[in-house]
């Protein structure tokens, strides 16, 4: 969290380790490693190993396109002037919040024994409202740690206030 006289920045990422780039040399590697592999079987007269081949890269290539699509997935809220903004990037959606910082609501995780409000992912987060809109937030950072969120998000927003 960033604290300047007036501002509080709070950036929530996801914990990856490749980035887009590196998933993509990743790749390549397994593509031509893989096929030399398939070629040699191939000049050996074992033919059925290309379309296996071909098969295994695809299902890779397809996980890894999934993968490279949301590793750099981020919350980010920023607390100043009198404003929250919150900013989500999940793929490649984009939501984007702008509010008087006065009348947002701040809804804390809930943990309760109750099944039929486990099963609802909007319980498990930090909830901000504004009027009849909502944002949930706190996706990438561990259950234990929402509260504190929330708490962090309460005090810089009583903070900016004051």
């Amino acid at each position: 969290m960033h604290e300047d006289s007036s501002v509080s920045v709070l950036l929530m990422k996801r914990n990856c380790s490749f980035t887009p780039r590196q998933v993509g040399w990743f790749y390549l590697s397994m593509v031509i490693f893989s096929s030399l592999i398939a070629g040699y079987f191939y000049w050996r007269g074992a033919w059925i190993i290309v379309p296996f081949t071909g098969l295994e890269l695809l299902a890779l290539g397809i996980a890894l396109l999934i993968y490279a699509r949301h590793a750099t997935d981020y919350e980010k809220i920023i607390i100043q002037e009198g404003h929250l903004d919150v900013e989500i990037v999940n793929g490649r959606q984009i939501i984007q919040k702008h509010w008087p910082l006065l009348w947002v609501r701040i809804k804390p995780p809930l943990f309760l024994k109750d099944t039929k409000s486990l099963k609802d992912p909007k319980n498990h987060l930090v909830t901000l409202e504004y009027g009849d809109d909502s944002v949930c937030v706190g996706l990438y950072i561990f259950p234990e740690k929402r509260q504190e969120l929330a708490d962090k998000i309460d005090r810089a927003r009583a903070e900016s206030l004051h």
